[in-house]
């Protein structure tokens, strides 16, 4: 049996116009395809967007892509015993600052308290690092951090009730060999407040100057300086990680990576990644199944025309080829069309949310005027009361698309090839012996 008469007889079998149940059967089956596909890239989309915008954050704020803690003789000044040169010089390298970070209690006017992630950075830190301001949506011209404020976010100074100017007080604890542990309280003023979008950081950071911390120098006397350090690209980490290995001193810590660092958040947010797109797959599956069923009846009622075939020297393997070709014939129908309709409209969610709160807000405004319900003049859907979002992020990578089209296609396609099985069944003698 040639290639051409196979594509024909599969074809006239599966998507002839002049058979209508079979057209149907078919876009039917590509329908359910598609609605999975989109589904599949709505989903990671708008999941990896959200993810990604989180990730980044933690990378560009906390973390940074490499860190390396530093003996403790070097947390003089702005660690002048130590340059920073050598490692700034490293190809890929991006920025370098060195920092200390503790965890101090802060009360401010309100008579809240909240424990906050107090982080001293030395001077010209906004030079070294300009994509940490950017994350923490200051301006590149705005020093972080500033001598003699504290930089807070925007969600800790509501918090605490304070504001730019506004004094709070801060208490820890020291430790020296011959006091012993000793209670800290000192008071700073906030010199700027800071909006990452992210509330983790918002409500939990703050910063402060290295080299003018003054009598905050207590709080930092236990720990040890850190590099921080941030790459052009942040996949390239355990090559450059090694060059940066061999520039420290022997007492220096290991150079760790933002994959080690942050293993088990990131792992956590893979596993859930993963363990939605399987859930959402079972829409292959449920396809799968109903294909393979209806495959079944088709061949069932088919026997004579696979009879005439074999009884003019097809094949079986020539017949299972008929409807595997329909099979991943219809997954592809399927792939297609639900890429086309997942990538418009992840692309165009947020205008698609919008225009649906439009029309929430039309139908409660009428049904205001009418006075069955209050007016809906104010109604958002990311309402900041409830969000601490103003608009849905989406990234989808090309691997994850082709991932998905390759499983809706292999799904049809697995479904024809076990369906067809049953076509060894029809020998020509008997069925046109019973004719």
């Amino acid at each position: 049996m040639t290639k051409q008469s196979l594509l024909f007889a599969a074809y006239r079998w599966g998507f002839s116009g002049r058979r209508r149940m079979s057209l149907s059967r078919a876009l039917l089956a590509a329908a359910g395809i598609a609605a999975g596909v989109t589904a599949l890239i709505i989903v990671l989309g708008v999941m990896g967007g959200l993810q990604q915008g989180y990730i980044d954050s933690i990378l560009e704020i906390s973390s940074f892509h490499l860190r390396v803690e530093m003996p403790k003789e070097y947390a003089s000044g702005s660690l002048d015993a130590f340059s920073l040169a050598a490692i700034r010089a490293v190809p890929g390298v991006s920025s370098v600052v060195a920092f200390k970070e503790t965890h101090v209690l802060a009360l401010g006017p309100s008579g809240q308290a909240l424990t906050l992630n107090l982080r001293a950075f030395p001077r010209g830190a906004e030079r070294d690092d300009p994509s940490l301001v950017r994350s923490l949506g200051l301006s590149l011209s705005e020093k972080l951090p500033r001598e003699g404020f504290i930089v807070l976010g925007k969600e800790a100074a509501a918090y605490l009730g304070a504001d730019k100017g506004t004094p709070i007080e801060l208490f820890g604890m020291s430790q020296s060999a011959e006091e012993g542990v000793l209670p800290i309280k000192k008071s700073i003023p906030i010199g700027s407040v800071f909006s990452s979008g992210y509330y983790e950081f918002d409500a939990a950071m703050g910063f402060v100057s290295l080299e003018a911390s003054g009598d905050l120098a207590p709080f930092f006397s236990t720990v040890s300086p850190v590099l921080g350090i941030k790459l052009d690209n942040r996949y390239s980490d355990y090559r450059i990680a090694g060059a940066i290995q061999s520039l420290l001193p022997e007492e220096a810590g290991k150079v760790t990576s933002w994959r080690d660092y942050n293993r088990s958040f990131f792992g956590a947010l893979r596993t859930e990644k993963s363990m939605m797109m399987l859930l959402i797959s079972l829409i292959f599956v449920v396809v799968g199944i109903n294909i393979f069923h209806a495959m079944r009846r088709v061949i069932a009622a088919k026997m004579s025309d696979i009879a005439v075939l074999k009884a003019c020297g097809a094949t079986d393997g020539d017949i299972r080829g008929i409807f595997i070709v329909n099979g991943l014939s219809i997954g592809l129908m399927g792939a297609v069309a639900g890429i086309a309709l997942g990538l418009l409209l992840s692309s165009n969610i947020n205008r698609i949310l919008e225009l649906a709160a439009g029309v929430m807000r039309f139908i409660a405004s009428s049904l205001g005027s009418l006075g069955l319900a209050s007016s809906g003049g104010d109604f958002k859907l990311f309402s900041p009361s409830y969000y601490y979002i103003d608009a849905i992020p989406v990234s989808i990578s090309a691997a994850e698309i082709i991932f998905i089209a390759l499983t809706a296609i292999a799904s049809t396609g697995l479904a024809a090839l076990v369906a067809a099985r049953k076509v060894s069944e029809a020998k020509p003698s008997e069925v046109f012996r019973n004719e």
